[in-house]
């Protein structure tokens, strides 16, 4: 096999890969939170990752979301969608940012919707030409 044909292989290989995660995270009801960013990792390869926690029922759950372009910082407060029955599928969505000067409190079990005065904040730009936010839709 010839480099041209490795790499169509494996740009395929890995569009196939991100539809069948997308089929499989979205086949979970969704519920949504405030998390906040606890640091930022960066591979070798798979560039920059976001780590961040959340509460749901007063467990502290944690986990980990490509960051890509947005602005991320520890201590930062975005909103944080999770599977309603399986709270390790998990992502911050780094395009809903939720202010310090917004006073709210998410809900103990979570929201069923993003609440309307946190989309109010929701970044215009798209990241990866629009698919992050066209896969991880309410």
């Amino acid at each position: 096999m010839n480099d041209k044909q490795k790499l169509l292989l494996g740009f395929v290989l890995g569009i196939l890969g991100m539809v069948l995660w997308n089929i499989y995270y979205d086949s979970y009801e969704k519920l949504y939170t405030i998390g906040e960013v606890t640091g930022t990792s960066t591979g070798l390869k798979s560039g920059t990752s976001v780590q961040f926690e959340f509460y749901h029922a007063g467990k502290k759950i944690e986990g980990s979301s490509w960051k890509g372009t947005y602005s991320a910082k520890e201590g930062q407060k975005f909103i944080a969608e999770f599977g309603r029955d399986k709270h390790s599928i998990s992502s911050i969505l780094l395009y809903y940012p939720v202010p310090e000067t917004l006073d709210i409190q998410a809900p103990r079990d979570g929201w069923n919707s993003i609440p309307d005065e946190i989309k109010i904040h929701r970044l215009k730009r798209t990241e990866d030409f629009g698919l992050r936010e066209y896969f991880h839709r309410e």
